[in-house]
């Protein structure tokens, strides 16, 4: 019975290993920032008012929306926000959430902009189908690489087995 020749992992030197780490490096960095640089990161925020709410487009084309306790929040064509009969109350907030936003720094113009301004958590069925077929499609590719380094380490710590 022959035993198949000992497996020796390929060599690298010092300055290989440092230039995979840095590529690695990088491609992690791009991998992360390039998302954010196209606004593909994280979730679509939408305008939102609590209660009832009543969107209208204005004669100058800018978005006015209403609720039932008489605040209007305009964005114009620009993307700037005014509020009209703004109060803490019309947000929706209490006393002990309006002592949180002073602690934080925001006054009720700024704490209004925030509490208004949504993330859109919609969810798509096909976004999730396309992801598990790329999730599958990498374990499959990883089990059939696999598959021949699996098989020289078994030829050669228990032989052919022929």
């Amino acid at each position: 019975m022959a035993v198949a020749k000992q497996y020796q992992p390929p060599v690298q030197s010092g300055i290989g290993q440092a230039f995979d780490a840095v590529f690695i490096l990088v491609l992690t960095f791009l991998a992360l920032w390039i998302p954010l640089e196209l606004n593909l990161a994280g979730a679509e925020k939408g305008d939102w008012l609590p209660g009832t709410v009543t969107v209208a487009q204005a004669e100058d084309g800018s978005t006015v929306l209403t609720n039932e306790a008489g605040l209007v929040k305009r964005i114009d064509a620009e993307g700037t926000i005014t509020f009209e009969n703004l109060t803490w109350e019309a947000l929706g907030q209490n006393a002990v959430m309006q002592a949180q936003w002073e602690k934080l720094g925001l006054g009720l113009e700024d704490a209004a902009t925030s509490i208004t301004l949504r993330y859109d958590y919609s969810f798509s069925w096909g976004g999730l189908l396309a992801t598990l077929a790329a999730i599958l499609a990498y374990f499959v590719f990883l089990v059939f690489q696999s598959n021949k380094e699996y098989r020289e380490v078994i030829a050669e710590k228990f032989g052919n087995g022929a």
